[in-house]
């Protein structure tokens, strides 16, 4: 029985194929594109409260609230300060109150906890988040106060229904009301402007945002339906950029801001966070369930994290500006924090602080 011959390929196609090959390489000499990951630096735990000034900062700090720990932590893992909660802390960059339920007479401390300030009144006290400026809500929230640094009152403005939102960035204020309009108001406390979007049976903001350059806000505003609306600056007034109904109702105020470039926007959803460029455009979904605990933006703002708490589960997502998730982890967890320090991601879990880096590679 005569088995048949292998067919020999051509040499035609085998140098075919070589040319291709050699072809390729010198048309597209480059490598693939360098991708983000996630790189843990270092981890502490947090230690018994500080005495105030107990410790100087040597550098930049960073603040951070754990639980009912609350402090500022140097980027190499230096903890300057630490603290509890009293009842609720007022906490920025470069200072804190932290206040008792039914306090009067609040003291404005630094990083490492050493006294600036005290003044007197009745409310709750807010720093703005470069710790510039001090504000008081008056207690049935219908009213704002801005304190100087003698602690006496700068200006006063109340308003014609509940505060409901509140974001404060450089020389601007944005309040969002029960009624469901939004007023800016000036280094003076004088309105500069104001609108209603309207268009629902409810009308409420249950979230507001200024930009940190001061060019767009954002707010979640009314109920059935919600509406997610940006509006950019043109000239002394704000245009819209985009209204666009949201896939869920939330009925008490919910996360939304600016990354500190103002180039993204991020808001809270009933099924994930959303994000999405500032300018405009769809909002972009992320999957990631549990509720809203914080986000940041490490890799010098060009990255988002996210973390959420289900039940006694934590969840961290990590997602660049556009493309695949550059970390998504799960963990027990009955605390959660995200910020910031030294562009970095800073992650405080049940009694500990931990330091991820986002990097290319």
């Amino acid at each position: 029985m005569a088995f048949p011959r292998k067919k020999r390929r051509p040499l035609r196609s085998l140098l075919t194929a070589l040319l291709f090959i050699v072809a390729y390489f010198l048309l597209f000499p480059y490598p693939l594109g360098r991708e983000l990951v996630a790189v843990p630096r270092w981890a502490v735990a947090l230690p018994a409260a500080s005495a105030p000034g107990s410790a100087a900062p040597g550098g930049p700090v960073a603040p951070f609230q754990v639980g009912n720990r609350f402090g500022y932590v140097q980027g190499d893992g230096t903890i300057v300060y630490c603290g509890t909660v009293l009842y609720r802390v007022a906490l920025s960059s470069s200072a804190f109150v932290n206040f008792s339920r039914l306090g009067t007479d609040w003291i404005v401390q630094d990083p490492a906890g050493r006294r600036l300030m005290s003044f007197s009144g009745s409310g709750y006290p807010l720093v703005s988040p470069d710790g510039r400026r001090l504000f008081t809500v008056k207690t049935d929230l219908s009213g704002l106060q801005e304190r100087d640094r003698n602690g006496d009152t700068a200006w006063d403005r109340d308003f014609p229904t509940m505060m409901t939102s509140l974001s404060v960035q450089g020389d601007l204020v944005l309040v969002g009301l029960l009624d469901g309009s939004l007023h800016l108001l000036n280094r003076e406390g004088s309105p500069v402007f104001d609108v209603t979007p309207g268009g629902s049976r409810i009308p409420v903001v249950v979230g507001c945002a200024l930009s940190p350059d001061g060019a767009r806000l954002a707010a979640v505003t009314g109920i059935d339906p919600q509406y997610l609306v940006v509006m950019a600056r043109e000239g002394a007034a704000f245009s819209p950029v985009m209204r666009t109904p949201l896939p869920g109702t939330f009925r008490r105020e919910v996360r939304i801001g600016f990354s500190p470039g103002s180039r993204l926007l991020f808001l809270e959803g009933t099924a994930g966070p959303g994000l999405l460029e500032a300018t405009g455009g769809a909002v972009r979904w992320l999957p990631l369930h549990g509720v809203l605990a914080g986000a940041a933006f490490p890799h010098q703002g060009r990255a988002a994290a996210f973390a959420a708490r289900d039940g006694s589960v934590g969840r961290l997502l990590i997602e660049p500006a556009a493309g695949s998730p550059v970390s998504r982890e799960e963990f027990p967890a009955h605390d959660l924090f995200v910020g910031t320090i030294e562009g970095q991601l800073l992650l405080g879990l049940d009694g500990q602080l931990l330091r991820i880096d986002v990097e290319e590679m």
